[in-house]
């Protein structure tokens, strides 16, 4: 289905044609569902993110311009929201180098190195050091993590340059 005439659908969901909402849904499901099993790797969490985007986007209905292409503004709530819940449930899971080998890589040589690290950036605000992670670790763009952190482009270049001193500053006090 064309994007005409989905957002079709969408006016009369909006006007109270509550049918409208199933093909809304069938359209947009799969795009939906990918995007957030991407982030979470979690089938049933994926499937409850799933409706919680749903649930979303009826709430902010009114805010969708129709210019913009329905299933791109879906994919980036699925996509808002997984993250936010991998975010979550990140910070309950402390990691730890010993036991995690496969997520740092450690081996005798860097294990050291690795652990420094580590402690090096649990000293960061949590924003500056997810930044830094996905940047460095990750090689996400600045302009990606911008996006899925809901921040301008400016103030991730900032907030990186500023964690980047900071490191530099306390592993020089080492």
């Amino acid at each position: 289905m064309n994007n005409k005439r989905l957002d079709r659908y969408v006016k009369a969901f909006k006007m109270g044609k509550e049918e409208a909402f199933d093909t809304i849904y069938d359209e947009t499901r799969t795009v939906v569902y990918y995007t957030i099993l991407g982030i979470l790797k979690d089938e049933e969490l994926s499937e409850d993110i799933m409706q919680d985007t749903y649930i979303k986007m009826i709430n902010q209905l009114d805010k969708y311009q129709f210019d913009a292409g329905f299933r791109a503004w879906m994919k980036t709530i699925a996509r808002n929201l997984a993250i936010n819940e991998f975010n979550r449930r990140k910070k309950e899971y402390s990691v730890d180098a010993t036991v995690d080998e496969y997520l740092f890589e450690a081996t005798e040589e860097n294990s050291e190195d690795r652990y420094y690290l580590n402690k090096l950036l649990k000293t960061l605000p949590d924003d500056e050091r997810e930044i830094v992670v996905r940047h460095a670790m990750y090689e996400e763009t600045h302009k990606s993590i911008a996006n899925d952190m809901n921040m301008p482009l400016g103030t991730v270049l900032w907030k990186y340059q500023k964690a980047l001193k900071t490191l530099k500053r306390k592993d020089g006090a080492r």
